[in-house]
């Protein structure tokens, strides 16, 4: 059977001995120099603003490299860096570290994230912001964002409030905004794309291997994933927009939210055309 040969039915080719020793070496070296600067991070994070805002960057380079990530780029990123609130569609826990490998930014998560293992001890060495999301919780969330805003920190936050399945950008929660609200602070709209994985372009098919979404296991997911010899990931930068020029959160999400969507479902239809 023809189909069977195609390579689309086996997206994920089993790794050769050479990979597995490369991804262990890889390994053995990343946490080689992850353990001395978790423990530098403990000790001079709360000294030096500059260890406490570029070790977690580091680290999160260093994420890249062991899983094989190529990053390309499109759009002003200078324009970026003038920037206080950071706006993106979120498909996997590899946003993080892809987003996060740029430069400084503390993330905004659900509370529950404080507590996973692994992942929640690395969110909070990076200076995560753990929300609870609950109405009454509301007002403490918005005082605590716009107050780092104010002292120039960058924020990041993924008002989907939820991976999608990669096949679509999700509808934006508007109080992710609240912070932000009739104040005069740049918003930088940006969207994550992946395109390729093992050299193979990404089709809804495939798009799994790297969402992570719904109900589906971490583990076995991390497991494919360190399978795999390279993928490719895509951070457009969007025009930014100031936040004074919105009547109110809502408008503001809405506009957010159509850019993000639109140029997210262009770059997927022109993936599909040049493939």
């Amino acid at each position: 059977m023809i189909a069977k040969n195609n390579i689309y039915f086996r997206p994920i080719i089993k790794s050769s001995i050479i990979d597995q020793i490369l991804f262990n070496i890889k390994l053995f070296l990343f946490l080689f120099l992850a353990a001395p600067m978790i423990l530098m991070s403990f000790i001079l994070g709360g000294i030096f603003p500059f260890v406490r805002n570029w070790l977690p960057v580091i680290f999160y380079r260093m994420v890249v490299w062991l899983l094989s990530i190529k990053i390309e780029y499109e759009g002003n990123i200078e324009k970026s860096k003038r920037c206080n609130l950071f706006i993106s569609n979120h498909i996997s826990y590899l946003d993080i570290p892809i987003l996060g490998s740029q430069f400084p930014l503390k993330f905004v998560a659900k509370l529950e994230v404080k507590n996973w293992p692994i992942f929640g001890f690395l969110s909070r060495l990076a200076g995560t912001v753990f929300i609870k999301r609950a109405r009454s919780e509301s007002l403490l969330q918005k005082t605590v964002i716009f107050k780092l805003l104010s002292e120039r920190e960058k924020i990041l936050i993924f008002p989907e409030a939820t991976t999608s399945d990669g096949n679509r950008v999700l509808s934006f929660k508007s109080n992710a905004f609240s912070a932000v609200e009739n104040q005069n602070f740049c918003i930088q709209p940006l969207v994550i794309i992946y395109s390729e994985i093992n050299g193979m372009p990404i089709n809804r098919w495939l798009r799994p291997i790297i969402a992570w979404y719904g109900d589906m296991d971490l583990k076995p997911h991390l497991l494919i994933l360190k399978s795999l010899k390279s993928i490719r990931a895509k951070i457009i930068y969007l025009e930014p927009v100031n936040s004074k020029d919105f009547i109110n959160r809502k408008d503001m999400s809405k506009y957010i939210e159509q850019k993000i969507q639109r140029s997210y479902s262009y770059s997927l239809s022109r993936k599909k055309l040049a493939g």
